[in-house]
């Protein structure tokens, strides 16, 4: 059960998006959302965030009250949506960091001045050392008085080698929790940069993400733009997916996602990129593409790929890959553009019977 205050008060300014409105879970690590147009609401969740298990980010209950639009732009504003709220995982982490490096700070004043502290006593006590030891050597002819002096001394060393002791300790100690802060550090930075990492890319495949993918292509452009070249755009969906799901279940539907990621990884030079942009749904961006047929020998070898079985726990699983391309100039001058373009020409080939590829320019 989530609840809530007021949204707007607790995380509409932290968001600075006015398109989303959100509300944060009793547990810190749950968020529910709304837009306006169109309007509709979901819960996004963040589970695992030790070093052995990655941060994992889930969408659910998603609630329409609008007709949903297209699938494209329900992943772009979920992406957007899910970009605004890993952008307050991150300042919170980023908070927690601050407060660690304080720390340290602190800990490192308070290690100084204690050790200060402790010499000023060593000196004081050697400082009354020496005096005993004049007083003694003045009072010689009075034993009584120059006996007492000496017990006084010995009494001032025992005091001075516990107080000595006693500092070597506690150097020893602040120095073994400031090697303990240094490791906290050092494990806090290695976890930041792997949220940065997974902010960019799929937790599951390792794949850039869907807005990293949209930058990507929107930089290719600009260089289009200013030269003669041409960016290929490939959308990828996978046939038969969910029956590997359902009948094998979901590990197994992972372990087919990891496994094409690495089959279409293998395929690309390395300029070029490959994305999961959600589900089942894959993007490649080809560089400077010189003639359709190295795009049709590339999608001809990549369905080919896709189609050998994948083993799993001695069972094989087939999928197979509906494709559409679009190419830059010809088809789009903009990146939405272009993944539209080749998202409308993967849904032609799966009206004609999947598990082949087609050019938009060819509807």
């Amino acid at each position: 059960m989530l609840a809530f205050g007021n949204p707007e008060e607790e995380l509409g300014a932290e968001l600075g998006v006015e398109e989303f409105v959100l509300g944060r879970g009793a547990d810190s690590r749950r968020y529910v959302l709304r837009t306006l147009v169109p309007r509709f609401i979901a819960t996004i969740s963040f589970n695992g965030q030790s070093k052995t298990n990655s941060q994992r980010v889930q969408v659910s209950d998603v609630v329409w009250w609008d007709d949903e639009p297209p699938s494209n732009e329900v992943d772009d504003l979920l992406a957007r949506a899910l970009a605004s709220v890993l952008e307050i995982e991150q300042q919170r982490e980023k908070a927690i960091e601050q407060k660690i490096s304080d720390a340290l700070i602190l800990a490192e004043e308070r290690f100084d001045i204690e050790r200060h502290n402790f010499r000023d006593i060593g000196e004081r006590l050697e400082a009354q050392a020496e005096e005993l030891a004049i007083i003694a050597e003045e009072q010689q002819l009075n034993i009584e008085k120059r006996i007492e002096a000496e017990k006084a001394l010995r009494l001032s060393e025992e005091r001075l080698q516990i107080q000595v002791s006693e500092l070597i300790d506690s150097e020893e100690r602040m120095a073994a929790q400031a090697q303990e802060m240094v490791w906290l550090a050092e494990d806090l930075q290695a976890a930041e940069q792997k949220m940065k990492f997974l902010a960019n890319h799929d937790a599951l495949t390792l794949l850039p993400s869907r807005r990293l993918c949209l930058k990507y292509l929107k930089d290719i452009l600009a260089e289009d733009r200013q030269g003669n070249g041409k960016t290929a755009v490939f959308f990828i969906d996978l046939d038969g997916f969910k029956a590997v799901n359902d009948t094998l279940g979901h590990e197994a539907g992972d372990a087919i996602l990891v496994g094409v990621a690495d089959r279409i990884r293998a395929l690309l030079a390395p300029e070029d990129m490959a994305a999961r942009i959600g589900g089942d749904e894959f993007i490649i961006l080809l560089k400077e593409v010189t003639d359709r047929d190295g795009v049709k020998v590339l999608a001809q070898t990549l369905i080919e790929q896709l189609n050998v079985p994948f083993v799993l726990d001695g069972e094989e699983a087939r999928v197979g890959a509906s494709v559409g391309i679009a190419f830059s100039v010809d088809d789009g001058t903009t990146a939405e553009q272009l993944l539209n373009c080749a998202d409308k020409s993967m849904y032609e080939i799966k009206k004609k019977g999947k598990n082949n590829f087609g050019f938009f320019s060819d509807l």
